[in-house]
């Protein structure tokens, strides 16, 4: 497994002292160092998320974001049982991203399984802009408070501010 931390540091939770200066210099942060700790704790449980690399880690309330490559997120998707024990371990919700992700590919991320029919730029008068987000299907799909979180995500995380619209699709 492959994490922020040297894999020692994350199987004993104490940072040497090369850990200890990335620590010091913002190269890592202490989301780093927890989702590493806790997903080498996992991996050695789970031989699957052994063969994960987690580029980084980000917490917003109480919510932890895992920043792994796609193909860990695409093996993940298809193994919803590695989720549910990854989320037990962090005894919180757990956000998948892919690292390499464009701002696009991020949003959608937050949103799966939602179907993400499009993503459109707003400028405001003042000069701002909102990036609005069209959700296939109706609000029922998520609740307000998930939406809310993954507004305040992308706020925090990538400093995109969200419009969320749904729409119903209409098979012919």
């Amino acid at each position: 497994m492959k994490t922020p931390i040297c894999s020692f540091d994350a199987r004993t939770g104490t940072l040497c002292t090369r850990c200890e200066a990335k620590l010091h210099s913002g190269h890592i942060s202490e989301a780093d160092i927890e989702g590493a700790i806790r997903l080498t704790k996992l991996a050695e449980r789970e031989q699957e998320v052994n063969k994960f690399t987690m580029v980084s880690g980000s917490k917003v309330d109480d919510d932890f974001i895992l920043s792994l490559r796609g193909s860990d997120i695409i093996f993940l998707r298809a193994n919803p049982s590695i989720i549910t024990k990854i989320e037990d371990e962090f005894k919180s919700k757990v956000w998948l991203i892919e690292a390499e992700a464009n701002d696009k590919r991020f949003i959608e991320n937050l949103f799966f399984p939602l179907r993400v029919l499009a993503i459109n730029l707003v400028w405001l008068p003042d000069g701002n802009k909102l990036t609005r987000v069209v959700i296939a299907g109706s609000n029922k799909s998520r609740s307000t408070t998930q939406i809310t979180k993954i507004q305040k995500i992308t706020s925090m995380i990538k400093n995109i501010e969200l419009l969320v619209e749904f729409e119903s699709i209409v098979n012919d």
